[in-house]
């Protein structure tokens, strides 16, 4: 019975020691395991983060960078201002110059729709555009029906088309010029805008083959509805260094518009950029300007809490002054800096482009004419990137459409007119990333930080778990030199017995 009762307390001593042990290695492996975490997590933050980046931008159809490319939802305001002309009478007298008043902005909302989409086996997607624009009359600062008198374009573009024919030629376009036309024309904002206005003039083109010809005139008339009419684009979609970069444009890549490098199509498509964005430079495409656009970093800011890079178009209209790269977009014939001449892909029509209000051009340009200021907090054109995602957190597109008036030999409706860029209209769309979208971007750009943190009290913990563990075991090693190993059992038997043998004699002498 006394051997009974002492095993069992061995065994039970045994059991301890072996769960403790075991506790011990329990914890052990978890610290291990969390100090291996920690610093896999510190090691490898940069290449989790691209991970999952890639994963968010991921194009495929169903996918969250899909739908927002294939449609612009909730559609995009679109800011209109259009230049009414008030002295058109004194066009002609000496030393009076064009005199113009900023009139809007008329709103309207613009929706882009892809279409004919074709995925290529060469990582690339075609497709073309829908665009749909709606007034918005509650809005919008100015009613469509005001009156707005600018020069007009149709004789000023059939003149310079023919300014290089022969002399018979121009002066039959010269006498049926001065007998159906005139310099400048006054019709409703909505007309000149969207809807057309007639001119008789239009029914002559035809004789002279100038191209499409339609039955009224207007800034974006046939545009509403259009598809197409920008072109047939080609894009990567593949999140690497090419991601969403143009691969084509009318199945070309390079145009028949400028010389040289000047000719290449390159750049975004407009929607994305590729990831990990340097404070250098981005381009971008664009079928307006029927030519790349280089836009240089100039600080970082932030937009609704997320960091971001601002490259701005600044110098995008440089006639190689400043950035001699850009000299060959002259075409041979350079005019100041910060007026840019699109007639070549303009059917011949003397169009140039601008920032508003002629923002960061050549004074030559404002010299000419009154009634012009520019401001670089309205009129700037510029981009803003999430630089780690590539992703538009604002954008400020803003560009003004002016055309060329000046004297043209043998045309005598333009007979001792001044040479002046007369300013038509710009427009202002100025987007920034949605609110819903604010917060997922915000922990997509800490993610670094986050994990940074993350990782740090994973090892902490660990680490703190291991020299738990050696203290503990410090601290048993001490205790056992101290007090050698016996059994508790062992130390108290001989008073067991001794009691026993003493119950015993007294029961024996009864």
């Amino acid at each position: 019975m006394i051997c009974s009762v002492v095993g069992v307390k061995n065994r039970n001593v045994t059991m301890k020691k072996r769960r403790k042990i075991h506790i011990q290695i329990i914890f052990l492996i978890l610290g291990l395991n969390l100090s291996l975490l920690g610093i896999l997590l510190l090691v490898f933050t940069e290449q989790i983060h691209d991970g999952i980046i890639k994963t968010a931008m991921k194009f495929r159809e169903g996918s969250t960078s899909y739908n927002a490319w294939l449609t612009n939802n909730p559609p995009l305001d679109m800011d209109v201002y259009l230049f009414n002309w008030t002295n058109p009478d004194k066009i002609t007298t000496p030393n009076i110059k064009p005199k113009f008043e900023r009139l809007g902005p008329y709103l309207f909302k613009e929706c882009r729709e892809k279409i004919n989409i074709t995925w290529n086996d060469n990582n690339t997607v075609s497709y073309m555009h829908k665009k749909l624009y709606h007034f918005d009359n509650e809005r919008s600062a100015r009613p469509l029906e005001d009156l707005i008198t600018t020069v007009n374009a149709v004789p000023l573009t059939i003149s310079n088309k023919v300014r290089y024919d022969g002399f018979i030629t121009k002066t039959i376009v010269s006498t049926t010029l001065s007998a159906l036309s005139s310099i400048n024309v006054t019709v409703p904002a909505g007309k000149l805008l969207f809807d057309g206005f007639d001119d008789s003039i239009l029914g002559i083109l035809n004789l002279a083959s100038f191209g499409e010809i339609k039955d009224k005139f207007g800034l974006f008339y046939g545009t509403n509805g259009s598809q197409g009419k920008d072109g047939y684009y080609n894009m990567y979609y593949e999140t690497d260094e090419k991601f969403g970069g143009i691969s084509s444009w009318n199945f070309k890549n390079t145009s028949s518009f400028y010389e040289d490098h000047c000719s290449d199509i390159k750049g975004s498509a407009g929607e994305f950029y590729p990831l990990n964005r340097k404070k250098d430079k981005i381009i971008v495409y664009s079928s307006e300007l029927c030519r790349y656009a280089v836009m240089e970093f100039v600080e970082e800011v932030t937009v609704k809490g997320i960091k971001g890079y601002k490259y701005t178009g600044d110098n995008i209209f440089d006639n190689g002054t400043s950035r001699p790269e850009n000299k060959c977009f002259c075409n041979g014939e350079c005019i100041p800096s910060g007026v840019f001449n699109v007639s070549k892909c303009r059917q011949g029509s003397p169009t140039f482009l601008s920032f508003p209000n002629f923002y960061n051009a050549d004074p030559y340009y404002i010299d000419l004419i009154e009634g012009v200021t520019p401001d670089k907090e309205r009129d700037e054109f510029y981009i803003v990137l999430e630089p780690k995602s590539g992703i538009v957190i604002e954008l400020a597109a803003r560009m003004q459409v002016n055309m060329l008036l000046q004297p043209i030999e043998d045309i005598s409706l333009f007979d001792n007119v001044p040479r002046v860029f007369i300013p038509i209209f710009y427009f202002d769309q100025k987007v920034s990333i949605k609110d819903h979208l604010v917060t997922s971007i915000k922990l997509v750009q800490n993610f670094p930080e986050i994990c940074m943190t993350a990782s740090i009290s994973i090892l902490v913990i660990g680490l703190l778990g291991i020299i738990g563990l050696a203290i503990n075991f410090f601290f048993d090693c001490k205790f056992s030199r101290g007090h050698p190993q016996h059994p508790i059992e062992q130390v108290k038997t001989p008073a067991i017995i001794e009691e026993l043998t003493l119950n015993l004699s007294k029961k024996i002498e009864k």
